[in-house]
């Protein structure tokens, strides 16, 4: 994987990356420079490249760790899960409830997925392979328990369903991320088995 400085300490790697993700959620990953990053977590730029060497390497951070943390819950929510239909609603109510107790790194997720050139392209392509195998295989297994031909693009929709919330969704005004959840595993359920 990609070089991103040796020695230091995870702490202060996490606090620069969740700084970071705030910059690039208002700024945009494009328009915002590492000097944005480096004063909103109150470093010199020194200091910032002994963690980070380029912006790019923040932004492969941020998507690497928001992947290997969903696949991780995701593998212990779903241990000993034999029911697909279950095993659905755990999936969507554990990347809807991370989502939105993550905003800011969600949204830079979403808005700069194919933002990542040269080294650090493949590590994340195959995280988020990973990623969509695991749902296309609970959607698939779904769809077979119920004796119903789930199209192909069925997981990717699921995904636009869950991935664009960060558009709207207000915990004030909104309700729950679980009721989201809910409401996400209702529509695309229902939809998904009514398929001929």
């Amino acid at each position: 994987m990609p070089e991103q400085g040796t020695g230091s300490p995870p702490h202060r790697k996490a606090a620069i990356r969740r700084c970071a993700e705030s910059v690039f959620a208002q700024k945009g990953f494009d328009r915002a420079s590492i000097r944005d990053v480096a004063k909103a977590v109150e470093m010199s730029l020194a200091g910032l490249y002994y963690y980070y060497k380029s912006k790019e390497a923040i932004l492969f951070d941020i998507q690497r760790k928001a992947f290997e943390t969903l696949l991780d819950l995701h593998a212990e929510a779903l241990a000993g899960v034999r029911d697909p239909e279950e095993k659905l609603r755990v999936v969507i109510s554990g990347h809807v409830t991370y989502f939105a107790d993550n905003l800011d790194e969600m949204k830079v997720l979403s808005r700069e997925s194919e933002t990542l050139t040269g080294e650090f392209t493949e590590p994340i392509g195959e995280l988020k392979r990973r990623y969509v195998r695991l749902v296309k295989g609970i959607v698939t297994e779904l769809g077979n328990d119920k004796g119903v031909r789930v199209s192909p693009n069925a997981a990717l929709i699921l995904f636009g369903m869950m991935n664009w919330m960060y558009t709207w969704y207000d915990p004030a005004r909104s309700g729950s991320a679980q009721t989201i959840a809910d409401h996400i595993f209702a529509i695309f359920t229902r939809g998904v088995l009514r398929q001929t």
